[in-house]
């Protein structure tokens, strides 16, 4: 029998999709091609905005329309704790709608309805998970849940209080991992925060530390770093741990104090440039991503001229836009009928286009430049080796392409940047090794 499995969201649930799919081959399913195919379907939701339950009621549409006949089709992820009656009665045709991250009734479902009878449990690994992709890296979530409350924000009705995973735990997992790439990428909804509900304190230097000794992998890369929680003596980690990729995901959702207050954060304008402005001493490497959200309620011109200036003063290579988006349980919610989505839609259209351009001028620094190239595969279409330098997350950050590769120093090896666009880097493999950029 074959599975497949739409995992919609962010890397966090891509986390969970790989433990169901461990389930799935631990007893012999094998994964389907195309959806079409399978004969069980597991849609990990996504129910972070109206806009990503809008996308799973297309996707189960979508879904229903084309699978085969007896399929088994089994939902399951974030709109459990968000929108699971609504989504229930909208579509009776789900055989089986299973809450976040249970995976034991997932594993029940599979021996009572989908497998022969008579298959009887087998114990799987605590926290095993199975590759949904073929690429250089791996995530490991270090918690799960958050406790900041920004006022916009569903994550803690949804995903609960923050619970951070034992080092050593963490350590173990990493380890039964590393076969799978060389990149280490850390996530949590507020990495900051790791470990202040077992420990008691801020622990990032002691899971960093650990997780550095563990060999094969030659990069670390921490995501999700909370500007309120960052500490500033964090950065001699940077300095400390070679492995650890001087890359800051740093998100400011906005500049205007009076937004930033609104929006129940702290940090603001002179606070946020402080703290860059700091990281980019310590660590003259450093790169930074951020988000922003436009059109949060009562948002002036003002407010975004204030944003604009920082944009201009702090230099962020990598900067996601996302339009406010009204939630009927966020302390901010305007009704959907008043909401203006046309002018917030212009908005994230502007800013998207403005971050772009930016980027793209910022991206020439690397021009001429030698760095590490981390292969993921080759791309048909661009008849190239394609894969991502340093500054480069996974599927957000764009890709760098190669023409050739070495012969036995693949999957990473230094080439000097050609070219560059906002999301595309061209490269030419350096034959003799010489000093690196990282």
């Amino acid at each position: 029998m074959k599975f497949y499995i739409e995992s919609l969201g962010c890397s966090k649930n891509l986390v969970d999709s790989e433990r169901f799919a461990a389930i799935l081959k631990h007893y012999g399913f094998r994964e389907a091609e195309t959806m079409e195919d399978a004969d069980v379907i597991l849609v990990n939701s996504c129910a972070f905005l109206a806009a990503s339950l809008a996308e799973l009621d297309d996707v189960l549409c979508d879904i229903l329309s084309e699978r085969k006949p007896k399929a088994h089709l089994v939902v399951t992820g974030c709109v459990m704790n968000r929108a699971y009656k609504e989504f229930a009665d909208l579509f009776p045709e789900v055989n089986k709608w299973i809450g976040l991250k249970d995976f034991d009734a997932f594993e029940k479902y599979l021996l009572h309805y989908v497998l022969p009878k008579g298959t009887l449990s087998v114990d799987l690994a605590l926290g095993a998970r199975a590759a949904l992709h073929k690429d250089q890296y791996v995530y490991l979530r270090i918690a799960d849940g958050c406790e900041n409350y920004c006022s916009y924000c569903m994550i803690p009705s949804i995903r609960g209080k923050l619970v951070s995973e034992p080092i050593e735990a963490l350590v173990a997992e990493a380890i039964s991992l590393n076969h799978r790439g060389r990149e280490l990428v850390l996530i949590a909804q507020d990495s900051c925060m790791y470990g202040t509900d077992l420990y008691g304190k801020k622990s990032l230097p002691e899971l960093i530390e650990a997780l550095h000794a563990i060999p094969g992998y030659d990069w670390i890369r921490l995501m999700y770093m909370h500007p309120d929680h960052f500490e500033p003596e964090w950065t001699e980690l940077w300095n400390k741990y070679p492995k650890l990729l001087p890359y800051f995901e740093i998100p400011i959702q906005h500049a205007s104090d009076r937004i930033i207050h609104l929006m129940n954060r702290r940090k603001g304008y002179q606070e946020l440039k402080q703290l860059f402005d700091y990281i980019k001493k310590e660590i003259p490497k450093a790169v930074f991503r951020t988000t922003l959200m436009l059109g949060y309620p009562t948002e002036t011109k003002k407010d975004r001229d204030l944003l604009d200036r920082f944009l201009k003063e702090v230099d962020i290579l990598h900067t996601g836009v996302f339009g406010y988006s009204p939630e009927k349980e966020d302390s901010s919610f305007v009704s959907q009928e008043e909401f203006d989505w046309d002018s917030v839609d212009k908005l994230e259209t502007e800013y998207a286009i403005k971050a772009a351009q930016a980027k793209e001028s910022k991206m020439q620094r690397f021009v001429g430049s030698r760095q590490m190239f981390l292969l993921e595969g080759y791309d048909d279409n661009m008849q190239a080796y394609v894969g991502r330098l340093w500054f480069q997350a996974p599927e957000i950050d764009g890709v760098a392409y190669v023409d050739k590769i070495p012969a036995n120093k693949w999957p990473l090896f230094e080439v000097e940047v050609e070219d560059a666009l906002t999301d595309e880097l061209w490269c030419s493999l350096v034959e003799e090794q010489k000093d690196k950029d990282l």
